[in-house]
């Protein structure tokens, strides 16, 4: 059912299940409905049955053959009109026209599965490109390594023309924390699927981020969590976003050995083309329409001047992202601290939903129970 934990294993498919309802659940129908057949089948050799007895389980047998026949039928017929229906339909693209095509009961079978979270788990998670563990070239063949990571850009400007009377700013590692926090946001929010819609990936990273967004400037490796974390366009469950900090602190650790960057120059040119895309998109649709609105044109600004940024980041950590490696430890605290914050806060929920069941007034039913004893 995929609402309870599993108490209890089926001898006969080894899934688990939680009750009597659970075992005898359609999509566990094959094992619970032979189980009966075999009961009833032991029933009817067993000698001590009385005839009268051993009808009724025959009658029982045979309502059950009948109704696999029928469902067997209904299921077919159902699969076959919905075939039908999605003929001709990108899966991938045409999520309306889908969305149209089923009837009020499909609807409403899938938002239920949604409420319910039967449907999170049919997608398979996402493992994102920096957290797969490094495997040894020496115990696999180079050439079967899979290498997800980003390819780095091969045309960075130069920090040193771009910043010709002046010093980098100091703040700008914790700056480029914030931009890296909404980054990994977005990769984990589409689970990996970012750039199937680029536009609206790229415009959430660009909100998501206050240093992209609003020219903020991060004083601190805790002031920039913070502000991803308060976010507004990065809503979702305190133990979700957590979690994106050490995201965060294994981008700018790198895979090691001499590579100590690449996750950064990765992450950062996947970005830079991430939001040039949209610009590109946002160009199109303003230049093929005259009648564009003014939050397509304000967006298309943004948007080129969080590019603006990103080319100013690669080239400061092409040439400074070594500094980058002396806020791992702020990041470790960090997380270290909001995870303990979220685990007291969880203690704590509990402590008062226990005293509150303690304090709750007896019902009426209990009370005349209490009497009548």
């Amino acid at each position: 059912c995929n609402k309870e934990q599993a108490k209890y294993t089926c001898p006969r498919c080894n899934l688990g299940y939680c009750g009597l309802s659970c075992y005898r659940h359609k999509e566990h129908s094959d094992c619970s409905e032979a189980f009966y057949k075999e009961c009833c089948m032991e029933a009817l050799e067993d000698q001590d049955v009385s005839s009268e007895e051993k009808q009724k389980m025959l009658e029982m047998l045979d309502r059950l053959e009948k109704e696999e026949v029928q469902n067997s039928d209904s299921n077919s017929d159902e699969g076959e009109e919905l075939s039908e229906r999605l003929s001709g339909l990108n899966l991938d693209t045409d999520s309306e026209k889908i969305w149209n095509r089923l009837t009020s009961k499909e609807q409403a079978q899938f938002n239920q599965m949604m409420k319910d979270g039967r449907l999170g788990n049919l997608v398979e998670v996402w493992t994102p490109w920096w957290d797969v563990k490094k495997v040894k070239i020496r115990d696999v063949d180079s050439e079967k390594l899979d290498d997800k990571t980003p390819d780095v850009l091969s045309k960075i400007p130069d920090i040193s023309k771009l910043l010709t009377k002046s010093k980098p700013s100091a703040d700008i590692r914790n700056n480029l924390v914030n931009v890296l926090f909404a980054y990994v946001f977005v990769c984990r929010l589409y689970n990996g699927t970012h750039w199937d819609c680029p536009r609206e990936s790229a415009l959430k990273l660009v909100k998501g981020s206050d240093v992209l967004s609003k020219n903020s400037v991060c004083s601190s490796t805790s002031e920039a969590i913070q502000l991803g974390l308060t976010n507004s366009e990065c809503k979702q469950s305190q133990e979700f976003l957590i979690e994106l900090v050490s995201d965060v602190t294994k981008i700018l650790r790198g895979p090691g050995r001499g590579e100590e960057l690449k996750f950064v120059m990765a992450a950062l040119s996947e970005i830079l083309q991430l939001l040039k895309k949209c610009h590109t998109l946002y160009k199109k649709d303003i230049k093929v329409s005259s009648a564009s609105s003014t939050d397509d044109r304000e967006e298309k600004q943004l948007l080129f001047l969080a590019i603006k940024k990103l080319e100013f980041y690669l080239g400061w950590s092409q040439k400074c992202g070594m500094i980058l490696h002396s806020v791992i430890p702020e990041l470790r605290l960090e997380h270290g601290r909001l995870k303990e914050e979220f685990q007291e806060t969880i203690q704590v929920k509990k402590s008062i939903e226990r005293n509150l069941s303690q304090l709750r007034p007896p019902r009426e039913d209990s009370k005349l129970i209490e009497e009548l004893s």
